[in-house]
């Protein structure tokens, strides 16, 4: 799941991601879960890793697979707050 603005696109050689996993965790609410929807090209239920985040080059990103639909990303938004140290 890339997780950076689209705003750096051109800028920088490097895209911040968070991995997808479909070895579904318990725990803190670190990892949003995604259902399999056409929109979002998943072949079974997964977790967002924000724990995870990494920084990959641009050239090791291949194509897109799907999208998240909105309320899936406020979840995003909010996990990658909690792991960043951001939330208030």
């Amino acid at each position: 799941m890339v997780v950076q603005a689209d705003k750096f696109a051109s800028e920088l050689l490097t895209v911040f991601v968070c991995p997808i996993s479909s070895d579904i965790q318990t725990g803190p609410e670190l990892r949003p879960m995604i259902d399999v929807t056409p929109v979002n090209g998943l072949r079974l239920r997964s977790q967002i890793m924000t724990d995870k985040m990494l920084a990959l080059r641009r050239d090791r990103i291949r194509r897109v697979i799907g999208r998240i639909d909105a309320a899936t990303s406020e979840q995003l938004v909010s996990a990658l707050l909690v792991v960043l140290g951001l939330a208030r």
